[in-house]
């Protein structure tokens, strides 16, 4: 089975749909206790780029977004942290791959589920990324033949 870095597992979870994940999350979540740090919540974060040439700040929009962030507790009463901000505006999603997030960072019972999901997840954003790869290959266009035409017509 291989790792992927933490920053990645967001990403590969998503590639399921919300129903699997839930389901993962309460699968694994059966014998713990949730308390939340921060309640979990979803709304609107507005992105703000830099101009390339000024060098100020410009919004291009709003996009949804939703972040949870939560500790596992025991019955021996010890805590276990997860996090997790998705582009989204499911809080459920958010607190379910907090949880996730919780039992793969700690390698609490269940991680191996996780993980799993975690690699099919990945192998589904790979083969996502060769099919636009393949797109962006057929629809590339070499203007530098314009340019030479160009120069034949003046000739």
């Amino acid at each position: 089975m291989m790792t992927y870095e933490r920053s990645l597992w967001v990403k590969a979870l998503t590639a399921h749909s919300l129903e699997t994940i839930s389901n993962l999350a309460e699968e694994i979540n059966k014998n713990w206790q949730i308390k939340y740090r921060i309640l979990p919540q979803n709304g609107l974060s507005l992105v703000t780029l830099q101009d390339g040439v000024f060098h100020e700040p410009y919004y291009l929009g709003e996009i949804p977004i939703s972040h949870a962030y939560l500790s596992l507790i025991n019955e021996q009463g010890e805590s276990y942290d997860g996090a997790a901000q998705v582009m989204t505006d499911s809080e459920d999603l958010a607190v379910a791959l907090a949880v996730c997030d919780a039992v793969m960072a700690h390698q609490l019972p269940g991680w191996k589920k996780v993980a799993h999901y975690i690699e099919l997840g990945m192998k589904k954003r790979a083969e996502e990324n060769q099919i636009r790869g393949a797109m962006l290959a057929k629809t590339k266009v070499n203007f530098s033949l314009l340019s030479q035409g160009e120069n034949d017509a003046t000739d």
